[in-house]
């Protein structure tokens, strides 16, 4: 988990979604998260696990406002937008969806 600095250094300290990828890559590392991947390509920064068929993909558009958008597994192993997006201006919102996705996944490998 998140200790109160490394989320108070992610709220304000993050402007773009490559800065996203450098903090998120320190934090979000195959020891304290086996299975998740993170990777950043053409202003996306993109979160998503082995095991389970849902991730993030999170960029900014023209004025700055961060976009959020469910990915999903495609038949052919690789992931797709869907049409779910949420648009915010708060680095906040990105920190807690980036969060609340990894909670999800560790509560669903726990159960299995």
């Amino acid at each position: 988990m998140l200790t109160k600095k490394e989320f108070a250094d992610g709220i304000y300290n993050v402007l773009t979604p490559f800065d996203l990828y450098e903090k998120m890559s320190k934090i979000i590392t195959p020891e304290k998260h086996p299975g998740v991947f993170i990777n950043y390509g053409n202003g996306h920064f993109v979160i998503a696990h082995e095991k389970f068929n849902d991730g993030l993909s999170i960029s900014t558009d023209g004025l700055g406002v961060w976009v959020i958008t469910v990915l999903e597994a495609a038949p052919d192993n690789s992931y797709q937008y869907s049409d779910r997006v949420h648009r915010t201006e708060n680095t906040e919102t990105v920190s807690r969806a980036i969060a609340a996705l990894l909670i999800n996944w560790s509560e669903s490998a726990n159960q299995q």
